[in-house]
């Protein structure tokens, strides 16, 4: 009787999980769509290499440069993972950094907590301008604590 029960069990448990599989197939959105535009001093920061990084279950980055206005952007990343078919907590680490005379600015680190495309800033565009003159910034208001210097365009 008790394998029985046993065979029961995973046998639901499979089909739910086989279900989820086909409607969600465990994608998720590791980082946003990025459009920064970087000023130091209020002056743009024209062709920098700048570094995108995450961290989900694996260390991963890409990098982009700026252009002439101080603007870098970055598509959406997506990974797929069978822990998203499992009832654990989502934390993806996020941290955006730029190289200005051979020294690595951090301008953006934060710790997504949502698979959904841009749940950093609560369902905005991820469009911002970031001084990097600027002291870090403190912001609780997205799920989770991100440190800044940026700020969100409206």
């Amino acid at each position: 009787m008790k394998r029985i029960l046993i065979f029961l069990c995973t046998f639901l448990i499979l089909q739910e999980v086989n279900a989820m599989a086909l409607f969600s197939p465990g994608k998720t959105c590791v980082f946003s769509a990025v459009k920064v535009t970087l000023l130091m001093n209020g002056e743009p920061v024209k062709h920098a290499k700048v570094t995108r990084q995450w961290e989900w279950n694996k260390r991963a980055m890409d990098s982009a440069q700026t252009d002439e206005h101080g603007v870098v952007q970055f598509p959406a990343k997506f990974e797929s993972s069978i822990s998203r078919l499992l009832p654990v907590e989502l934390v993806v680490g996020q941290q955006l950094s730029v190289e200005i005379n051979g020294s690595e600015i951090e301008f953006w680190t934060n710790s997504k907590r949502e698979p959904e495309e841009n749940a950093e800033y609560g369902g905005k565009p991820f469009v911002a301008v970031c001084e990097l003159s600027n002291e870090d910034t403190l912001i609780k208001d997205y799920g989770s604590l991100m440190v800044t210097k940026c700020q969100l365009e409206d």
